[in-house]
């Protein structure tokens, strides 16, 4: 009775096991594709915002070169390129984090507290790395429109204020991305302790 007991133990912890892996897998599949949505969409507003600015340079008269621009837009849309490729590193590891789960479930105690450790590790150095380069980007964009602001005919143009805004605007997206980081970090280590 007690073999019996314990082969029906050791398959519920198999079922509990696999049910959290899926279940883990499966949330942060579903985080990455809402922040990969979220860059497209600030990356789509990014262009149609240096579309405008150019625009308004071409219309104003003596408007310096508007190369600035280009070079923020590619510095956009590399920093957005980074952020998913940061973002399909974290699906990796956790995709890779279940199947270990699952490999190991005989050892369950052993498996749940590495697996989890590790998984906490993962979690802490992709929001590392995606918070790193959300400040590089904000960064090398401020970079880019205050020198663009700097050049002669833009000060007190319309030009100026759209480069405000739009510097204004990726200030706000990075600080967005930062935050949903923060979140996603307190629910990964609230999981890690339940």
């Amino acid at each position: 009775m007690s073999t019996t007991q314990g082969f029906t133990s050791a398959a519920k912890q198999t079922e509990i096991v696999e049910s959290i892996a899926t279940l883990y897998t499966k949330g942060v599949e579903r985080l990455a594709e809402a922040q990969k949505k979220m860059l497209d969409v600030a990356q789509q507003h990014n262009v149609e915002t240096i579309d405008a600015l150019k625009k308004m340079g071409l219309g104003t008269p003596g408007a310096p070169g508007l190369f600035v621009l280009d070079l923020a837009a590619a510095s956009f849309g590399q920093y957005a390129d980074l952020q998913k490729d940061a973002i399909d590193l974290a699906v990796e590891q956790s995709q890779t984090l279940a199947g270990i789960a699952k490999e190991r479930v005989n050892s369950v105690s052993k498996t749940t507290d590495g697996v989890t450790a590790l998984a906490q590790e993962t979690v802490e150095r992709a929001t590392a790395l995606q918070k790193k380069a959300i400040e590089f980007s904000a960064a090398q964009t401020k970079t880019v429109i205050d020198t663009f602001k700097q050049q002669s005919g833009v000060a007190g143009t319309p030009v100026e204020a759209a480069a405000t805004s739009f510097q204004n605007g990726v200030e706000t997206i990075a600080e967005t991305q930062k935050e949903l980081l923060n979140i996603a970090g307190k629910a990964s280590q609230t999981k890690a302790r339940a």
